[in-house]
């Protein structure tokens, strides 16, 4: 069983497969600035929990992270930009080069559901270990 919690609302238990296209394909930025502004999917097994959180930024695409291990997607990139985004009214800084595409997130999110594992669609690493401008002071 998984859960997924939505920016605003209750969780919703082993949503289906149109639910979660609905989620990747058809919501826009609007969507994801609502409430906490973040998403996750959560698996919870005997003394385990893992999780992927994940929000959409325009024109970025979806910022995806694992935790407890806060594994992020890396793509080798000739200069990352610091991306912010508001996470239950704080803001979160990160790096543009763990952003992915639609397509991307909705395949990594499926293969966590079906797997518990992380996709290899992308190469993922710590966020501590991406070089960006994470304190940003304004």
């Amino acid at each position: 069983m998984f859960l997924y919690y939505g920016p605003t609302g209750a969780p919703v238990e082993n949503p289906g497969e149109e639910f979660m296209k609905r989620i990747f394909f058809q919501e826009g930025e609007e969507y994801w600035k609502q409430g906490n502004g973040e998403s996750s999917i959560e698996i919870e097994e005997e003394w385990e929990s893992e999780s992927l959180v994940f929000f959409y930024t325009e024109p970025y695409g979806f910022f995806i992270i694992r935790y407890p291990d806060l594994l992020v997607p890396f793509q080798k990139v000739e200069k990352i930009e610091t991306i912010e985004h508001f996470i239950a009214g704080s803001p979160l800084y990160v790096p543009s080069c763990s952003y992915v595409d639609r397509n991307q997130a909705y395949e990594i999110v499926q293969h966590f559901v079906t797997t518990k594992k992380v996709s290899d669609l992308v190469e993922w690493v710590e966020l501590r270990n991406i070089h960006f401008q994470h304190d940003v002071k304004r």
